[in-house]
C-alpha cells in the first residue's frame, strides 16, 4: 500500500497533460515559439531550441497523439497547394538513360504520387557531368528545394564540397554509397531466399545463380549471400556454384560469356536458374537452350529482365516510402548527413510466369 501511495503522489493516475501553453507560460514565450522549437525550426536559435526541449523533458511534456492524428487526418483531406519541389538528381551522361530501366521508372512513379499527395512537386534536376557541384547547389537553393532524392547511377558520384546541411536527403538502394544518408531499398538478400524457396516448391532441385561478381559486391554481397543462405535454410542438397563473371562480359565480350555459360551448364547441369543479367535469356536461346523446356529461368527483376517469372521488387512502394521518409525529415528540419543513417528495407514479391513453370512430374 505504501508503495502505491508513493507512486500516486509522484504521478497521479489522471494527471492533467502538460500542454504547449504550459511550456510557453513557464518559459515566458509564445506557444508558437515553443512549437517551432520542438520541431527544430531553424528560425529559432539552437540555444533556444535546446532550452525548450530541456524544459519539456523536465515538465514531462508529451505530444497529444489524438491531436496529432487529427492534424494528420485534416492534412490528408486537404487539397494541397504545391509547396516546393523535391529534387530527383540526374547525372547520367545522357539524361534520358535512366528511363530505360523499369525499376527506376517505378521508383519515380511511386515518388511522384507520394510527393503530390503531400503537396510537393517532384522535379528532375539534371546535373551535367561537366557542371560544377556548387552550381548544382545554387540551382537547388534558387528553386527552393529542401529535399533531395538520390537514385542509383552506374558510377559513384563525387559530392566533395557539397553543403548537405542545407538539405534533407534520401538515397535509393545500396549502390548509392555517397553521401551516407538514409536509404530506402528492396531487401535483396531476403528476395533471393524467397525466390529460391519458390523455385524449389515448383519442383526444381538443382538451382543455379548467374550474377556478376563485381555487381554483387557493389550491392553488399546480397545476391550470393541469399543464395547460400537459402541452401542452408531449405537443405537443397545439390549445390550448384554461382556463375560469377565480370559485369561487362555479357555486353562487351559475348563470346567469352557464352564459353563460360557452356562450361558451367555442362559441369553442373542446373534445372533452373535465377539471374540478375539482362543478356542471359537471349544468350541461352542462341546456344540452343529452350526456356523452360531445357532450363527454367527466373529474373531478379521482372521489370528489367526479359522474363515473366521472378522477383517483383515492389519498386513503386520503394519510391513512395522514400518520399514519405524525406518529407518526415523536412517537417522535422532534419538536414545534413545523419550520425546513424537508417536503412529501410522493402519486401519483395514473387511473380509466376511461363519461363519458370511448375516442373512436370515424371
Amino acid at each position: 500500500m505504501g508503495v502505491s501511495k508513493n507512486i500516486a503522489a509522484v504521478r497521479p493516475p489522471f494527471a492533467q497533460r502538460v500542454t504547449l501553453r504550459d511550456l510557453a507560460q513557464k518559459a515566458g514565450v509564445s506557444h508558437v515559439t515553443i512549437s517551432r522549437a520542438l520541431r527544430n525550426d531553424p528560425s529559432i536559435s539552437a540555444a533556444r531550441r535546446n532550452q525548450v526541449k530541456k524544459l519539456a523533458a523536465e515538465m514531462g511534456y508529451r505530444p497529444d497523439p489524438s491531436l496529432a492524428a487529427l492534424a494528420a487526418y485534416r492534412f490528408a483531406r486537404q487539397s494541397h497547394k504545391i509547396q516546393s519541389a523535391l529534387a530527383w538528381i540526374n547525372r547520367y551522361q545522357d539524361p534520358r538513360q535512366w528511363r530505360k530501366f523499369g525499376e527506376l521508372k517505378a521508383y519515380w512513379a511511386g515518388a511522384e504520387k507520394a510527393a503530390e499527395r503531400f503537396g510537393y512537386h517532384l522535379e528532375e534536376i539534371i546535373w551535367p557531368p561537366d557542371s560544377p557541384l556548387k552550381r548544382l547547389e545554387k540551382i537547388l537553393e534558387t528553386r527552393g528545394v529542401r529535399g533531395i532524392l538520390m537514385p542509383p547511377h552506374h558510377f559513384p558520384l563525387d559530392w566533395s564540397g557539397f553543403d548537405w546541411n542545407k538539405f534533407s536527403a534520401v538515397r535509393f538502394g545500396m549502390s548509392v554509397r555517397n553521401p551516407d544518408i538514409h536509404a530506402v531499398t528492396t531487401d535483396q538478400l531476403r528476395a533471393v531466399v524467397m525466390a529460391m524457396e519458390k523455385i524449389r516448391q515448383h519442383g526444381y532441385a538443382r538451382i543455379g545463380l548467374v550474377v556478376p561478381r563485381d555487381f554483387d559486391r557493389y550491392l553488399g554481397g546480397n545476391y550470393v549471400g541469399g543464395f547460400f543462405a537459402a541452401h542452408e535454410l531449405f537443405e537443397l542438397g545439390h549445390l550448384v556454384p554461382p556463375l560469377a563473371t565480370d559485369i561487362n562480359v555479357y555486353a562487351q565480350q559475348p563470346k567469352k560469356a557464352r564459353q563460360a555459360m557452356e562450361r558451367w551448364l555442362h559441369q553442373h547441369r542446373p534445372d533452373a536458374v535465377l539471374t540478375t543479367v539482362v543478356e542471359v535469356p537471349n544468350l541461352l536461346r542462341e546456344m540452343g537452350v529452350r526456356i523452360p523446356q531445357d532450363l527454367a529461368v527466373a529474373g531478379t527483376s521482372v521489370l528489367d529482365l526479359p522474363l515473366d517469372a521472378g522477383i517483383n521488387q515492389s519498386s513503386e512502394m520503394v519510391g513512395r516510402i522514400a518520399v514519405e521518409t524525406l518529407i518526415a525529415q523536412i517537417n522535422l528540419n532534419e538536414r545534413g548527413q545523419p550520425l546513424a543513417p537508417c536503412r529501410i528495407l522493402v519486401e519483395n514479391l514473387w511473380q509466376d510466369g511461363k519461363s519458370l513453370p511448375p516442373k512436370p512430374a515424371h
